[in-house]
């Protein structure tokens, strides 16, 4: 297993520096912006020590509170890691071990009973990506579960699966005997000084619309053949309630893949905690995984990521840190708040917004 530089001495970025990097990123999202890629953004570089820059257009400023969406998986990720290093569980632990419900059924202690911890961090579990559990109306989690897996496959290699993180944010449950929100404020939030992340937001707090009612999930049922005539109405913007429709229909807002409401600043101090880790389980996490192509523990590897790490959010979310280079960028945006259903994604805007940290932090 590769092992990642410590974190780069502290580079002082002289003011001129820092007001062109600025007014770099402000130029990126006031462009992409214009160009239909998102109403709403807000972004920010920073180091293993400070925020470097901020750049906010659409009328919202830094306190702006976003659904972040699938960097949910990230703090779920952080949990289960401090539950690991607390010797609570190992990436070896089985599924079933973690979840005994699961092994109550033998069909399911059969399909997933004997999947490692590690398997669903680096999205190798065999389970499918995605299955609307809401069509299966008030049934319990491992009902539906158990019904969503006898309608698929195994999958093989790496498969990017909400299930996984629904999973894990089962297993954090149970481990600490209380409901995931509750885990969230009490064991990642309150001890890291995250400041504002939360499941199920304040309605008081400047939350940005993250979308019109969930018709790309209505297509995605219908291509599969499946009824729900619960979705929220397509006229309506959806504020404070989560996007997915998983987290927002069955969950009731709570969930490992997605629920989470932050602002730009949390998922910086988020990103900085994997970025000065001297623990070697958070610091491996940061590394691609044997056999697990373009995954790290709970984060993604790759080309999209230079010299480090992140993930990204279906609502128009992501994280990028490299512990190597000592930078990292959060940029939230809200991409799916259009009329339409055809929405840009945003990986070009993001990998412009890393190109630039990069280059004005470098040397």
């Amino acid at each position: 297993m590769s092992v990642l530089p410590s974190p780069s001495p502290r580079r002082v970025i002289h003011v001129q520096n820092r007001d062109r990097l600025r007014r770099a990123i402000q130029d990126a999202a006031e462009r992409y912006s214009a160009a239909g890629y998102f109403p709403c953004a807000c972004v920010r570089v920073f180091d293993a020590q400070e925020t470097l820059a901020v750049a906010c257009v659409g009328g919202v400023d830094e306190h702006a509170v976003f659904d972040v969406a699938s960097l949910t998986k990230i703090a779920t990720t952080a949990q289960i890691l401090r539950l690991i290093a607390d010797g609570r569980l190992s990436l070896d632990t089985p599924l079933g071990q973690a979840l005994p419900a699961l092994d109550a059924d033998p069909f399911l202690r059969e399909r997933c009973g004997n999947i490692p911890l590690r398997r669903l961090l680096t999205h190798t579990s065999t389970l499918p990506a995605w299955y609307p559990f809401y069509a299966r109306g008030c049934e319990d989690f491992v009902t539906a579960l158990g019904a969503a897996l006898r309608q698929t496959a195994p999958a093989s290699g790496v498969v990017y699966s909400d299930l996984n993180f629904m999973l894990l944010g089962k297993v954090i449950e149970r481990v600490r005997d209380k409901p995931l929100d509750r885990c969230l404020a009490e064991d990642l939030v309150a001890p890291l000084g995250l400041g504002r992340m939360t499941y199920l937001p304040d309605p008081a707090l400047p939350i940005v619309p993250s979308s019109y009612g969930n018709s790309i999930e209505e297509r995605m049922c219908r291509d599969r053949g499946i009824a729900f005539d619960g979705f929220r109405p397509t006229d309506r913007p959806v504020v404070g309630e989560a996007n997915d429709g998983n987290c927002h229909y069955y969950f009731h807002g709570v969930s490992g893949h997605a629920g989470i409401f932050a602002d730009a600043a949390a998922y910086e101090r988020l990103c900085r905690y994997f970025m000065t880790a001297s623990e070697p389980l958070l610091i491996q996490a940061q590394s691609e995984q044997p056999g697990s192509p373009g995954r790290g523990l709970g984060l993604q590897t790759g080309v999209a990521y230079p010299h480090g790490c992140g993930h990204t959010g279906f609502t128009g979310t992501g994280i990028y840190f490299s512990r190597e280079r000592g930078i990292g960028v959060v940029s939230m945006t809200n991409r799916l708040y259009y009329r339409h259903d055809n929405p840009n994604a945003t990986g070009d805007f993001r990998r412009v917004l890393h190109e630039i940290a990069l280059a004005y932090t470098e040397g």
